[in-house]
């Protein structure tokens, strides 16, 4: 198995950094959703998890843009529409955007409210440049629940554009991530 990808198959370091990031976005959807009804010490410990992971998540993505943009992208199948991989890219690009938006609003909105995240037990990490602002964080706080409901969006719209491709066009485009 190639390291890189090629015109007809994405490699393996992209493939591995793309179903880390996938399991560890749709766990950090899942977890995040029930934060608010955990009680305590439960709740402290998952919001130090979902912390860590989520700095963790942070930086998997910004490795895997820069990886992305230093290798080849396999290409779309011919008979694809301008329309259609312009849908595909542009999807993509808000999946990028948007999970890099929701782990820095998390690192934002935690150290507004004095609380920022410490990274797997090891050190405290709050965010450059951010006060104390019980008023910064909770506008934060809203900007990460709608990132997180348009991630869920996005997510589905890529599901569905890979089964699309899989089950009805019947081409590679799943097969070459898988």
């Amino acid at each position: 198995m190639k390291l890189k990808n090629t015109l007809s198959q994405y490699g393996a370091i992209t493939k591995l950094l793309h179903w880390v990031i996938a399991l560890g976005v749709m766990g950090m959807l899942l977890v995040g959703s029930l934060l608010d009804v955990l009680k305590d010490p439960t709740q402290g410990a998952v919001y130090g998890w979902h912390k860590s992971l989520g700095m963790t998540l942070l930086l998997l993505i910004l490795i895997f843009a820069f990886w992305s943009s230093r290798n080849v992208k396999p290409s779309y199948p011919a008979d694809m529409t301008f329309i259609q991989t312009l849908l595909a890219k542009l999807v993509r690009y808000l999946l990028y955007f948007s999970v890099i938006a929701m782990c820095l609003s998390g690192w934002i909105f935690s150290t507004a409210k004095g609380k920022p995240p410490m990274i797997w037990g090891w050190f405290t990490l709050p965010a450059p440049g951010v006060p104390l602002s019980e008023s910064l964080g909770h506008t934060v706080k809203q900007i990460h629940v709608y990132l997180a409901w348009s991630i869920l969006g996005l997510l589905g719209v890529h599901l569905m554009g890979a089964l699309y491709h899989h089950f009805i066009r019947k081409d590679d485009i799943l097969k070459r991530m898988l």
